[in-house]
């Protein structure tokens, strides 16, 4: 299985920015929604939760979300799949609809803490880059004073 992505620097560069939500719930169905009539209009912030925490209720759920941005460096993309795969090993291909900086993250009557697996997520792409980061000897050799000098010190 192949997977083709349709676009280019170009296409990226003038994408429509999107209004985007990040929901706890499965919602069938794959087209354009109301969401500043029937959704962003009944958003509040809740200042007894703190600053920049949200509410708002799905389909009768109280929902309790922040405003989160996109890692540094990196850029949200919403992709759509252009025909339905006919099975598990077939080729895809994607084109983009939009691209995001920064969204609405939801949770179901709890307050977003970084203990949300989501949350978690996002803070990865700080972890790889500091593991990917080239170590110079002269950094190892710093490395290994501090080392020495913390086995001394402890009894």
């Amino acid at each position: 299985m192949s997977i083709t992505l349709d676009f280019n620097g170009k296409n990226l560069a003038k994408s429509k920015q999107l209004d985007l939500h990040y929901l706890p719930a499965k919602i069938d169905g794959d087209g354009e929604a109301n969401v500043e009539q029937y959704f962003n209009n009944y958003t509040r912030e809740a200042t007894e939760f703190g600053s920049g925490i949200l509410t708002n209720a799905l389909r009768g759920y109280p929902l309790v979300g922040e405003q989160l941005k996109v890692p540094e460096g990196y850029r949200g993309l919403v992709l759509q799949e252009t025909e339905k795969p006919i099975s598990e090993s077939s080729d895809r291909q994607l084109r983009l609809t939009g691209v995001f900086g920064d969204f609405t993250y939801w949770n179901y009557d709890k307050v977003p803490s970084n203990g949300d697996a989501y949350r978690q997520a996002l803070l990865l792409a700080d972890v790889a880059q500091a593991l990917s980061q080239p170590i110079t000897e002269h950094d190892l050799e710093a490395e290994i004073a501090r080392n020495k000098e913390n086995a001394k010190e402890s009894p």
